[in-house]
Parts: structure tokens; sequence; C-alpha cells
């Protein structure tokens, strides 16, 4: 994002004031999921626009897929990363089958289509983040978004024990946003 003269990383973070060799790289990495997908997909799932917050809970996970897997394949594959990632972070898609319908019904349709697939909806109110107990899958984005939260605080954890780790994430960005870093 800019504004005025700077590009920013995250809300409050040029990308000129990244930590890419240092500790504080987890932090800034959480700032920016929380400031451009998180809270803006919290505050409107508050305002009743669920879509609109499913659509923000959907790009976070895309976003956190990508960067969590990019740096340790050759190749990237935009889903079996995101399948893997909500497979493994997400308790309300460990099943395969549940992941699979996040990716091709949600993320697929809203990425390519502009639209949820096949009569999938977001309603929030729901007792549970997914429900696959009527016609259509219905996911909950209020439930979708701790779900996530849970899954980036594991993360910027990981992030925090292992240097090897923040080396990649380092890496990848730099790669995924050389414009950016200049």
């Amino acid at each position: 994002m800019k504004i005025g003269d700077h590009v920013y990383f995250a809300p409050g973070i040029r990308f000129a004031d990244l930590d890419l060799e240092g500790t504080t790289l987890p932090t800034q990495y959480a700032a920016r999921i929380e400031g451009y997908y998180l809270s803006p997909a919290e505050r409107a799932a508050q305002q009743g626009d669920a879509f609109a917050a499913g659509l923000l809970a959907v790009a976070a996970i895309d976003a956190m897929a990508r960067l969590y897997y990019g740096p340790t394949r050759s190749a990237r594959s935009t889903g079996q990363d995101f399948r893997s990632f909500v497979h493994q972070r997400l308790k309300s898609f460990a099943e395969p089958r549940h992941a699979a319908i996040l990716y091709e019904k949600y993320r697929n349709g809203l990425v390519h289509e502009a639209r949820i697939k096949d009569g999938c909806q977001f309603e929030i109110g729901r007792t549970e983040t997914l429900d696959i107990s009527g016609i259509a899958p219905v996911i909950d984005p209020i439930r979708l978004i701790i779900e996530i939260r849970t899954a980036l605080k594991a993360i910027i954890h990981e992030l925090g024990k292992s240097q090897q780790f923040r080396n990649e994430l380092a890496d990848h960005i730099r790669q995924e946003f050389s414009y950016e870093l200049g």
C-alpha cells in the first residue's frame, strides 16, 4: 500500500523498514496479515458484511499459504499450498475434502469468478466454522477468522524459534516483493 512517498509492507511498516535480517520480521509479518486482512475482515463481519469478511479471510489464507510454503518449493503450486495450509493449520478443514471445498468452491470462485461456487455461502452466526449438513456448505467468516488467527499465532511462534524459517521467509519476501523493496 502506498501512502505519500512510502510503500508499506503492513500498516505502519514501510518496506524500507522491514527487518529481513533480524528477529522482528515475524512481528512485521503478523502485522501485515492482521492489518491488511484479518482486522478489516473482522470489521466487515461486525457490520454484517459476511461476504466481504469471508473474501478477506480467504485472501488472508492465500497470502499466508503463499509465504508459508513458497520458500521450500522450487515450483509453486497455489492449489497444493492452499489445501495443505488449511488441512494442516485450520481445524475445521483438517479433512482433505473440507480443505478442497474451501479451495475449490470458495477461494477459486472468489479469485477467478468474483463469487462463491455451487450454492456455497458465508453466513455470520453459525455454530461451527464449516457446516456441511445442508445442500451446500456454509462458512461462518467470524469463526474462520478465529481459526486463521490461531494459525497465524502458531506460525509467528515457529518463526520466533527458527532462524532458518525466518531466513526462508525473508528470502521469499525479497523475491515476492522485489519491486517494492527496490
